[in-house]
């Protein structure tokens, strides 16, 4: 890994909170996969309860530990960068292409300054709204080009009004204004496939009836909401999606009751997120065998 005062052939920087599940998969990938290139890994954890910070430092990551939202994160990661390309990356990805790195930059260049997967994932293809916009779980940029599409904005800073330059992370679901604010420059992107995971012919996991959010065949699912991302007929990446699951805060029970939110069941998650992360460590990962790129992707 590259010394922090060396700009490298690439940064990563990985927002994290309460990821010790997946955090050290992700590095330890990471490391495998970038072996020979400069790289410098910078983790901002947003104040943990578990083991994050300390999982990352073991594994020779920079750690700040900031509480702050997700596009202040990814502004101050961005900020870090001082390498030739800028990956910015959720503690639930893992690389899987040993030339992962390779391929994607061979599509950087010219007005094309950054590859990400497009956001039509979340296991069967379930997010339309994100068609035509980039998936914040993998974000590559060339620098360069990074810092053209930045714009001028006012933060205050011990009261005082002072101006920056930033990358417009406030967009829906954090990305979402980046194609934009790159065509105004000039610039563009390059979409990364989607695929979804093996099915099984019988069901891996079956609801409770009042379940809010569910289809049939996100039971059958090997890696439930996980999708896999590739270039070129490749295979690259895997997210997670849902790396950890939220309990009900002490006193809720005592409250109002209200109308119940769509979620996906919290077992499941966990089930498919074991899953995938007992095959992955026994080398055994069923990598999708439907390459095809032409299912439409449809709200549950």
């Amino acid at each position: 890994m590259a010394t922090n005062d060396l700009p490298g052939d690439l940064f990563v920087g990985i927002t994290s909170w309460n990821s010790a599940l997946f955090l050290p998969h992700c590095l330890d990938a990471l490391r495998r996969t970038t072996s020979g290139i400069r790289t410098r890994i910078c983790v901002l954890d947003n104040a943990s309860s578990d083991a994050s910070a300390d999982l990352a430092r073991e594994r020779g990551a920079e750690v700040i530990v900031r509480r702050c939202t997700q596009p202040e994160a990814l502004q101050q990661l961005v900020r870090s960068s001082r390498s030739r390309f800028t990956l910015l990356l959720h503690a639930d990805v893992i690389l899987l292409a040993p030339d992962w790195f390779e391929r994607c930059t061979a599509h950087l260049g010219g007005n094309t300054v950054l590859i990400s997967p497009e956001d039509i994932g979340c296991g069967p293809l379930t997010r339309p709204f994100g068609a035509g916009m980039p998936e914040s779980s993998f974000l590559l940029f060339e620098t360069a080009g990074l810092r053209r599409a930045r714009n001028l904005v006012w933060r205050r800073r011990y009261r005082l009004p002072l101006p920056r330059r930033e990358l417009d992370f406030s967009g829906g679901h954090v990305t979402h204004n980046i194609p934009r604010r790159l065509a105004q420059r000039g610039l563009t992107w390059q979409p990364m496939n989607v695929y979804v995971s093996n099915a099984e012919r019988e069901p891996l996991f079956t609801p409770d009836p009042d379940v809010t959010l569910w289809s049939d065949e996100l039971g059958h699912l090997r890696y439930g909401l996980g999708n896999f991302y590739g270039i070129d007929g490749t295979i690259t990446h895997y997210h997670n999606w849902y790396d950890r699951v939220i309990t009900a805060r002490a006193g809720q029970a005592n409250s109002t009751p209200s109308k119940p939110k769509r979620e996906f069941p919290a077992a499941f998650i966990n089930a498919y997120s074991q899953r995938f992360l007992a095959d992955y460590q026994a080398g055994r990962i069923d990598l999708p065998r439907d390459l095809r790129t032409d299912r439409v992707p449809v709200a549950l």
